[in-house]
């Protein structure tokens, strides 16, 4: 019966509260497809305390016995509607790895400034390559250990230790970001979590390559003449080979006690191969470095034959722009010649290792070798000295293996 206080009907009842506002509630029918027979259901507000508010109480009971009846099995309280409906509106209001990781990369800084134009291009092409296909459009909330060790299982190339080191790296690194104090994350802990996969800036391992000075008379007789004293520059100052090509007459200073060449810019190479000047690799890059008496000679030939004026290039293309890696490489005398002149792959850069190497086995410790290096961080220093103490370790022990100290007996 309906009267002032209740609000009775077949399915469902209204019921006036103290207040005057009304509120509806219904039981689940016995038996119902949902598995939820016999479940109360209150309406999640109540209704305006005047006719109006009993009328859209009833309206609502009639709304959900219709809702009951036309979902069955998958029938859920509007409450819980309203819930998922919040969060999968949360879950779209976080934004996809691959949204993400271009605001990252864009973004990206280290303690000497933004990335690197080649180091920038390096992380897109791993990024579209290894990453983007199988996490690019996963909310970051969804990146679990998990899906990152599926994804580390079936998609990363493991016959290519150093690929797959560095695209773990790189995935890592963008999620640290994320799940930082001041991240999207901001809490949350990173899915990047398989031991021993890879670390940005990871030492690499230890070249054994040291260019002896037999190698060395092979180098200077086949390479081209005009090159050679890029060969003792790498070798003698330490110098990258987008160092070299960036220099100009003007960077070579014969007049000071001792000479030097004043390294200040490199070559690097960006999107689609196109190529830039820019600063040199790290702060400590950018430095006066003395030149030895055999570097001096070498400079001073190539100046009288080869100069290009105070501003020109010291070693330019044919072109007389800067020389390329290609170029350098499959010219006649080129890097493919030494290579097969001395009978093994060295790499132009192991002159400049080399030249570590032979400062560390003279004495240099790890800060003097980072000054002939150009480097910041004292990685490659570290290295190059460590290889000088196993070289050390193992001539000491060829050195005294016959040695008897007369101990033998006394054992």
């Amino acid at each position: 019966m309906n009267d002032a206080r209740s609000l009775r009907r077949r399915f469902g009842q209204g019921t006036r509260m103290r207040s005057g506002r009304w509120q509806a509630r219904f039981t689940v029918p016995l038996g119902h497809p949902s598995g939820r027979g016999g479940q109360t259901v209150t309406a999640p507000h109540t209704f305006e305390p005047t006719t109006y508010g009993k009328e859209a109480a009833g309206d609502w009971l009639r709304d959900e016995e219709r809702r009951l009846n036309a979902d069955g099995a998958a029938w859920v309280t509007l409450a819980e509607l309203a819930e998922a409906e919040r969060a999968r509106a949360e879950r779209e209001a976080v934004v996809t790895f691959g949204d993400y990781s271009a605001v990252w990369l864009r973004t990206r800084r280290t303690k000497n400034g933004p990335l690197q134009e080649s180091t920038r291009r390096g992380y897109r092409i791993w990024l579209d390559k290894y990453l983007l296909p199988t996490l690019g459009h996963l909310p970051l909330d969804q990146i679990t250990p998990t899906v990152v060790l599926r994804w580390y299982e079936d998609v990363l190339p493991h016959d290519k230790p150093k690929t797959t080191r560095e695209c773990y790296a790189l995935g890592s690194a963008i999620m640290r970001t994320a799940t930082a104090a001041d991240g999207v994350l901001a809490g949350a802990v990173n899915p990047f979590k398989i031991d021993g996969a890879g670390s940005i800036g990871g030492r690499s391992r230890a070249r054994t390559e040291v260019i002896d000075d037999q190698d060395l008379r092979l180098i200077m007789s086949t390479i081209r003449p005009e090159w050679r004293a890029m060969v003792a520059l790498a070798l003698g100052c330490g110098l990258r080979f987008g160092e070299i090509i960036a220099l100009r007459q003007s960077d070579i200073d014969l007049r000071t006690t001792p000479p030097v060449v004043r390294v200040n810019r490199a070559v690097g190479t960006g999107p689609g191969g196109r190529r830039y000047e820019k600063g040199p690799k790290s702060k400590a890059g950018a430095r006066d470095q003395r030149m030895p008496v055999a570097v001096v000679d070498a400079v001073t030939e190539h100046l009288r034959s080869c100069g290009t004026g105070r501003d020109g290039l010291l070693f330019p293309a044919p072109d007389g722009g800067w020389l390329s890696e290609t170029t350098f490489r499959k010219a006649s005398g080129g890097w493919l010649a030494v290579r097969e002149a001395v009978g093994r792959p060295i790499r132009f850069h192991d002159l400049r290792a080399t030249g570590a190497t032979r400062m560390a086995q003279r004495g240099a410790h790890i800060d003097e070798a980072k000054v002939f290096l150009g480097d910041s961080s004292t990685q490659a220093a570290e290295r190059y000295v460590r290889a000088t103490q196993s070289r050390m370790d193992e001539l000491t022990a060829a050195a005294f293996a016959a040695v008897d100290f007369g101990t033998a007996g006394t054992r």
